[in-house]
């Protein structure tokens, strides 16, 4: 504003000039005067304002220098450096593998404290879960399953559970030509899925699934193609029904079915954590004797659980992720019951020749799929006895059977 102002005062000191010397006649050097003084005047303040302000930045300067420089002194930092870019990295990145042990000959072993479920998971006054609804209720299921019917474009939709012997259970169904309903049994004499499916399409062939398996239908000669879908490992089916002709023959049709197999069991067979396992073994014990079947229980740690909660304990829950779903791989009919840190209860098939066939799918699910369980597991299992009254009795046997595995040379043991 000020050197405005200036300007403007020498632009006017500068006309007056040129007004005497013309209008009034002066000619001498007066008329330079006026110009000249304020030119002076000017050129002086400039100087001093400059001067001025130039002190007072250095002053303020100066006073910054000091307070930082006494925070610092205060603070303890004498000195700061950047820190390495792979420093960094490390810090916000970390390799679980990067400060990995080296590996050993000797077996590690397994603490027995390891082999305790978790107070988490069978709190001894917890509430027992109780379902405010039956599973297949049909005010329940008949919506769900009516959804599965028009998604998948098919005649009729049913839950079935298997009994033995080829005789299902139907527990619900939608759609049209069934003469049997809810509760009643009927008999499919056909191997709808390998001991490795867990869903499967079957068109009617001369080769294959005949129209007189289908005891379930009023017109089996109508039907076209069946499809079938686990549910868990509950020995409870998703079953559905064409009369298309070339039914499910859609490319997506067998990866829907499969999905609605995992809907269903979200939606109606997920346990709750907080459940006392105890009653949980209970309820394996009632439905197996019910139905007169052989039922074992096994106890699945990995071998080197030790190691794995010491060096990796951030990625804890990831290993029991990826154990428990190469548990579930593992079991077509069954149940898988987390039990403690890292270690997991598996209900299944007693028969001597499924339990056989269950531990070689579970023991190449994790060799195939483990990530850091390659170490492998050691596997405890109790095969329920009638002398069994308790679920204490069952499970105390199946701990048993856990530390003879890791305390001896085989890695399964079986009472």
């Amino acid at each position: 504003m000020l050197r405005i102002l200036s300007i403007v005062l020498i632009i006017s000191a500068i006309a007056l000039t040129f007004i005497l010397g013309g209008d009034f006649g002066i000619t001498d050097w007066t008329i330079y005067a006026p110009a000249l003084g304020l030119t002076l005047v000017i050129i002086l303040l400039w100087i001093i304002i400059s001067v001025s302000n130039s002190n007072r930045r250095k002053d303020k300067s100066k006073a910054r220098s000091e307070v930082s420089k006494e925070t610092l002194e205060d603070l303890g930092i004498l000195e700061i450096n950047p820190m390495p870019s792979s420093q960094l990295n490390d810090d916000l990145y970390p390799d679980p593998l990067k400060n990995k042990p080296p590996e050993s000959d000797s077996p590690i072993s397994v603490q027995l404290s390891l082999l305790q479920e978790s107070d988490l998971q069978d709190p001894p006054a917890s509430i027992a879960f109780e379902k405010s609804y039956d599973p297949h209720n049909k005010n329940f299921a008949v919506p769900i399953l009516q959804g599965f019917r028009t998604a998948l474009n098919a005649h009729a939709v049913g839950i079935i559970q298997e009994m033995g012997n080829y005789e299902y259970k139907i527990l619900g169904n939608v759609g049209q030509d069934w003469i049997r309903s809810r509760g009643d049994v009927f008999v499919l004499k056909y191997d709808m899925l390998e001991e490795s499916q867990h869903t499967a399409i079957l068109p009617l062939r001369s080769d294959g699934l005949q129209s007189n398996h289908l005891t379930y239908s009023r017109k089996p000669a109508s039907v076209t193609a069946l499809g079938i879908s686990t549910i868990g490992g509950t020995g409870i089916y998703l079953l559905v029904d064409s009369i298309e002709e070339g039914g499910f023959k859609h490319p997506r049709a067998l990866k829907l079915l499969e999905v609605f197999g995992r809907t269903y069991e979200l939606l109606l067979y997920k346990d709750d954590p907080n459940r006392p396992r105890h009653e949980i073994i209970s309820e394996e014990m009632s439905i197996a004797r019910e139905n007169n079947h052989e039922l074992a229980l096994a106890l699945v740690i990995p071998q080197r659980a030790e190691l794995l909660i010491k060096t990796y304990a951030d990625f804890i829950d990831d290993i029991e992720d990826e154990l428990e779903k190469c548990l579930n791989r593992a079991t077509k009919k069954g149940r898988v019951i987390k039990f403690g840190e890292l270690l997991f209860g598996v209900f299944t098939n007693g028969n001597k020749n499924s339990l056989e066939l269950w531990h070689q799918r579970m023991q190449h699910e994790i060799k195939t799929h483990g990530g850091l369980l390659t170490g492998g597991v050691f596997v405890g299992i109790a095969i329920m006895k009638k002398e069994y009254k308790t679920a204490d009795d069952f499970r105390n046997d199946a701990r048993r059977a856990l530390v003879e595995a890791y305390q001896g040379t085989n890695e399964t043991v079986i009472i």
